[in-house]
């Protein structure tokens, strides 16, 4: 459906002379399943990748962070949770959601394979199973905990290579009036607003409504609930039960997947989407060559941000990265090895570049606003996709 340029794993930041212009170049490409009608990544990464994770949400993304703590008490009155159930994340990072319900005194548990965010959630009052989540773990945690009230997967199915076992896991710890909750890509959306950041290889699929209930169904488990949602520029949540549970079937189910069928369908917005990778490379590419010796920063080293330089051809072109988050400083990008600092390294009096462009989307207003003092000494900050745009 989609070809794109081959590229290093996007979150293999290294530290400097540790290897990180040697990352391999990986497949890209985006491909559809005619049988039942799932998307899903070109090339699969191993699953070691998750080993360590570099970004905390925490720590830099207090949008999703606040939406996620709005929604807990929602979720508690919908899986009617008590005092002594068991809530399970999998996919916890470093607990961040899970602890809002530590914090209500409620029983939870986290299973994550990133070993170096254990403490971090340890801190947060989550304990931590540190692996990957699928049958195994999940025997383990009915035997030693019993089974789970509530099971809430916030954007990690897509990552997973092995949704069999995963499911099947899910199945087996939730308990017969439970409730799992996913969030997750929506390709729908992907294809409509051409959310470039969310072409990651780390996301192994890209999900509908429909390709998801299909699947779910295998494993005798039902989605009584889906909505859109804004999470990401646009995203899904659905509600899960067993199959013969007592939770009625919302008719917005049977709206999202009417909505869908059009893009699931059809090739045109596909098309659209490569149309406008090439306006977009232009665009990107004729701007640094214009301003490459005024200096060229770029902001933002998330998965989406390698994916704007590799499929935007300007790697050459940027001098340093910058990013608030401390995890990604004095690092390497993958591949290109560009330099990652903190914005006070770059915006100093004079500043060491004149020009600033966001490599995250969704947040280059916001980006905009955090740099007042960046301005002010004469930086100009420029959205890349799909065209550069100065921001004012």
């Amino acid at each position: 459906m989609l070809s794109l340029n081959p590229s290093p794993l996007g979150d293999q930041y290294l530290p400097i002379g540790s290897g990180a212009k040697l990352t391999n170049l990986v497949p890209f490409g985006i491909k559809r399943c005619e049988k039942c009608q799932n998307f899903q990544t070109e090339a699969a990464i191993s699953r070691d990748h998750y080993r360590h994770c570099l970004t905390r949400p925490a720590s830099v993304n207090t949008v999703l962070s606040k939406a996620y703590e709005s929604s807990v008490e929602g979720l508690i009155e919908l899986s009617e949770f008590s005092p002594n159930d068991l809530m399970l994340e999998v996919g916890s990072n470093n607990g961040l959601f899970a602890s809002f319900f530590a914090k209500r005194g409620l029983r939870c548990l986290g299973v994550d394979p990133a070993a170096n965010l254990l403490q971090s959630a340890k801190d947060l009052g989550v304990s931590t199973i540190c692996d990957f989540f699928g049958s195994a773990i999940a025997a383990e945690i009915v035997a030693s905990q019993g089974k789970a009230k509530l099971i809430v997967a916030n954007f990690v199915v897509a990552n997973v290579d092995d949704l069999d076992d995963f499911v099947a896991g899910v199945k087996q710890v939730l308990s017969p009036d439970g409730v799992f909750v996913i969030e997750t890509n929506d390709v729908s959306s992907i294809a409509e607003k051409f959310l470039v950041e969310t072409l990651v290889h780390e996301h192994l699929s890209y999900f509908s409504v429909m390709s998801l209930k299909k699947f779910l169904a295998k494993h005798e488990l039902r989605v009584f609930d889906a909505a859109h949602v804004q999470s990401k520029a646009g995203s899904l949540r659905l509600c899960v039960s067993h199959h013969q549970a007592k939770y009625r079937t919302h008719e917005r189910v049977a709206t999202v997947v009417m909505e869908e069928s059009r893009v699931l369908s059809s090739d045109d917005l596909w098309v659209e989407f490569g149309r406008v990778f090439t306006l977009a490379r232009k665009s990107a590419v004729e701007f640094c060559e214009k301003n490459v010796r005024s200096g060229i920063a770029g902001y933002g080293t998330s998965d989406g941000a390698t994916t704007l330089l590799y499929q935007l051809g300007i790697g050459e072109f940027i001098k340093v990265l910058i990013d608030d988050d401390p995890y990604r400083q004095n690092l390497e990008s993958p591949g290109l090895g560009i330099p990652t600092v903190a914005k006070e390294k770059v915006f100093t009096s004079p500043p060491k570049v004149e020009n600033c462009l966001v490599l995250a989307p969704q947040y280059a207003k916001k980006i905009f606003d955090n740099n007042l003092a960046a301005r002010i000494l004469g930086v100009s900050f420029f959205e890349v996709w799909p065209l550069i745009k100065q921001i004012s």
